[in-house]
């Protein structure tokens, strides 16, 4: 796997590892970041991922987005929110509304809090579920 001076990545940090990285670039998203990480992880149990050390991306699947390609999905800690990207989200069926965005493949999830979070956790779920499907490899 490719890696930059610029961007080093850890790969399958626990808990306290990626607790870190998101105290140093998002502490106020920690919460939530964790909690959606631990979605995925429910979702895919058996997923590779790895986190951007100087972004805290959080790459979900065979390869981490940005180098050479990514896989089935990544979490990002923005200012005011937190996003689970699906690279091909729109292809996923959604029948709960969910997914945002007009890119080409690219949707997300946006999540301003905790709460917005437990209220989607089940659709959050289902997408994750059809994103391992259709990108068996990587999870």
């Amino acid at each position: 796997m490719a890696t930059s001076k610029q961007h080093p990545h850890t790969a399958m940090p626990s808990a306290d590892g990626l607790r870190e990285v998101i105290q140093r670039v998002q502490p106020q998203h920690e919460a939530l970041y964790l909690a959606a990480h631990a979605i995925v992880l429910e979702a895919a149990p058996d997923v590779r991922y790895e986190v951007d050390l100087v972004d805290g991306a959080l790459g979900y699947g065979a390869r981490q987005y940005g180098y050479g390609g990514w896989g089935m999905a990544a979490l990002q800690a923005h200012k005011g929110w937190v996003s689970l990207f699906f690279k091909e989200g729109v292809k996923l069926d959604d029948p709960d509304g969910v997914l945002e965005g007009s890119g080409k493949l690219l949707r997300h999830v946006k999540l301003r809090s905790n709460a917005a979070l437990e209220t989607h956790a089940a659709s959050i779920h289902a997408l994750l579920i059809a994103a391992t499907r259709m990108h068996p490899a990587d999870a």
